[in-house]
Formats: C-alpha cells, sequence, structure tokens
C-alpha cells in the first residue's frame, strides 16, 4: 500500500496529510477543542465530519477545514 500525501488547508494554513489522517489527529495536530466540528465547503454546500473520518477519502485535494464550536452555539451562526 502506498502512502500517498494529500495538500489540504486547516484554518488558511497548507497541511499534508497522509492517507490514515482523521478528522481526531487533525484537531490535535491544531489545537482544536474535542467537541468542534470539522466543517469545509463543497459546491457551495457545508460538509461535517466526525471524528473518526478518514481525511484522506472524505475531503477533496486543496479543501479548507474549519473547526466549528460543537457546544455552546448554534452550528453556523
Amino acid at each position: 500500500m502506498s502512502n500517498e500525501k494529500r495538500t489540504i488547508q486547516v484554518e488558511g494554513e497548507q497541511l499534508t496529510i497522509d492517507q490514515t489522517t482523521t478528522v481526531q489527529e487533525l484537531k490535535e495536530a491544531v489545537g482544536a477543542a474535542d467537541d468542534d466540528i470539522a466543517t469545509y465547503t463543497e459546491d457551495g454546500e457545508i460538509v461535517a465530519l466526525g471524528n473518526r473520518d478518514n481525511v484522506h477519502r472524505n475531503v477533496p485535494e486543496g479543501a479548507n477545514i474549519s473547526f466549528q464550536p460543537g457546544k455552546g452555539t448554534v452550528f453556523g451562526h
């Protein structure tokens, strides 16, 4: 199995990930809170990701992932 790398944006900063990177690992790498929700925009729609989601498989090349508070706020507002 190759270990193909992919470049994504996390909160506006470029980050290279491998095929096994999960959303939880991204949170830990950038210091996001455990209850934050990872999102990105695709075709004008906001897509939410779960902590166990594999970023390499679920997020397109060059996408910008943002973290939104998961508790205490209305998502998207």
